[in-house]
């Protein structure tokens, strides 16, 4: 289950109640397209089989790729020394 980012029950109640909640179903094989950064949620998959998810990131050109801009932590190796993550 995912925490990092998740609203409280309470910041849901106050969503829900203000706008709604929009259910979208369809047959299998059917896709949903939306922002991530729309508040969203799926439930549990109940079916024997498989759920599959996509996730497509378009970028503009003049925002491309770097280096993280923060420093990375050493992972201690079996041998007890620092190594890099990467």
């Amino acid at each position: 289950m995912q925490d990092a980012g998740t609203p409280s029950d309470e910041a849901l109640t106050k969503m829900a109640d203000r706008h709604g909640i929009k259910l979208f179903t369809g047959k299998a094989g059917s896709a949903t397209w939306f922002d991530c950064n729309a508040m969203h949620g799926s439930g549990d998959n109940i079916t024997p089989y498989a759920r599959s998810n996509v996730f497509i990131v378009f970028n503009s050109v003049e925002n491309e790729a770097q280096e993280p801009s923060r420093l990375r932590s050493a992972a201690p190796s079996s041998s007890g020394r620092a190594t890099s993550p990467r």
